[in-house]
């Protein structure tokens, strides 16, 4: 059996505040909850949209700085808006903003705390109806049905889940991504592409999934690099937050893999940003998955514009990982996992850590096993020594 569920509905939009304006006059909601990133708070068109809302509607502002959403954060907010739910909370921010708009929307009409759901599998009976707004091009939490939380006092990091959780709206404006840093394009948008290729070479991809993971793969790979060149190339940018977007209804189905297992711990134990550690790991474990005979990487390989036409499949993987390993925005990843504390006595603790997430270890394309870690550990402290 093939299947493939979606729930938000995507809206690309060119003038953020008149398009979330039109929606919510025609969704009749007049008490919302506006919860932004401070790092794009001072946006032109953040800043329109708030001045718009707080003179049509009712408007909860509160604008946050996080790395990680907590188990803390999510009851600290849930219990002030549980009181009184907003009718709609809208979310502007990176990933992690959005995991935590997602939580809060859930925990606001939903008994006890989020530790009564976080990796139980408890459901949620319901959620405040939501609007995402992503400003970087990387997680694709603004289509996903999890919210990934940390909790600080148990070291436990996972995911909490379900249709209650996914947003009703996404809205992709391309012009927000400008106010990242290149250091934070780069991250993000190798987290993205990450999504694109874990999903696609996963064990539980399929046809739908493919599909929606090789477009994904194809306008970020081929449009990420452009945008060091060109800050300012809107439709560079918009190609990368549509195929991040798209990234996202893939993990959304098909989950991630090793690559993705090995980050939870690297934020967990030394606060290594989640986009920064996909981002280092990845080149490594798609060679370490190559090396153990996946063979779907030459698949992504056509994706990829401008390069010689090759038929056979190794000549294809070979191909492929030299272009991951040369492939530019790498070069603008300002820290190594060494900067966060990681050195060589870390590495058999992480790396048995890595292990924990079964869920996307046993989705890798083949075989993961703690030796495998261990050796990626090795050769990226060895790189950054």
């Amino acid at each position: 059996m093939i299947q493939f569920d979606s729930k938000a509905k995507i809206i690309i939009s060119d003038n953020l505040s008149d398009d979330v304006d039109i929606l919510i006059n025609n969704e009749k909601i007049s008490d919302i909850g506006l919860i932004v990133d401070s790092n794009v708070s001072k946006a032109g068109s953040v800043k329109n949209l708030k001045s718009l809302l707080d003179k049509k509607h009712k408007l909860r502002y509160n604008e946050i700085k996080i790395t990680e959403p907590t188990t803390d954060m999510v009851n600290q907010y849930a219990d002030e808006f549980r009181k009184n739910p907003p009718e709609l909370l809208i979310g502007i921010g990176g990933g992690s903003t959005l995991d935590l708009v997602k939580a809060i929307s859930v925990m606001s009409v939903n008994d006890g705390i989020v530790e009564d759901y976080h990796g139980t599998g408890k459901a949620f009976t319901q959620g405040i109806q939501k609007i995402l707004i992503p400003t970087t091009a990387g997680t694709g939490s603004e289509v996903t049905n999890g919210a990934v939380l940390v909790n600080e006092k148990t070291k436990f990091k996972r995911a909490i889940g379900g249709k209650h959780v996914t947003a009703d709206y996404a809205f992709l404006h391309a012009e927000l991504t400008t106010t990242m840093p290149d250091n934070v394009t780069a991250a993000t948008g190798l987290d993205a592409l990450a999504h694109a290729i874990e999903s696609y070479t996963a064990k539980s991809s399929n046809e739908i999934t493919r599909m929606y993971s090789f477009k994904a793969f194809s306008l970020i790979f081929n449009n990420l690099s452009k945008v060091f060149e060109s800050k300012n190339n809107l439709e560079y940018r918009k190609n990368v937050l549509l195929g991040s977007c798209l990234a996202g209804y893939a993990i959304y189905n098909s989950n991630t893999g090793a690559c993705h297992a090995m980050s939870y711990p690297l934020g967990i134990y030394h606060h290594v940003p989640h986009s920064l550690a996909v981002g280092t790991l990845l080149t490594k474990v798609i060679a370490n998955n190559i090396e153990k005979g996946a063979p779907q990487y030459a698949e992504l390989y056509d994706a990829i514009d401008g390069v010689s036409s090759l038929k056979a499949i190794n000549e294809k993987l070979n191909a492929f990982l030299h272009m991951i390993n040369s492939f530019k925005p790498l070069q603008y990843l300002k820290k190594t996992f060494r900067d966060y504390g990681i050195n060589e006595s870390n590495i058999n603790f992480l790396a048995e850590r890595g292990l924990d997430l079964k869920s996307a270890l046993n989705n890798n394309p083949v075989e993961f096993t703690l030796k495998d870690s261990v050796s990626i550990y090795q050769q990226l402290l060895k790189d950054s020594a």
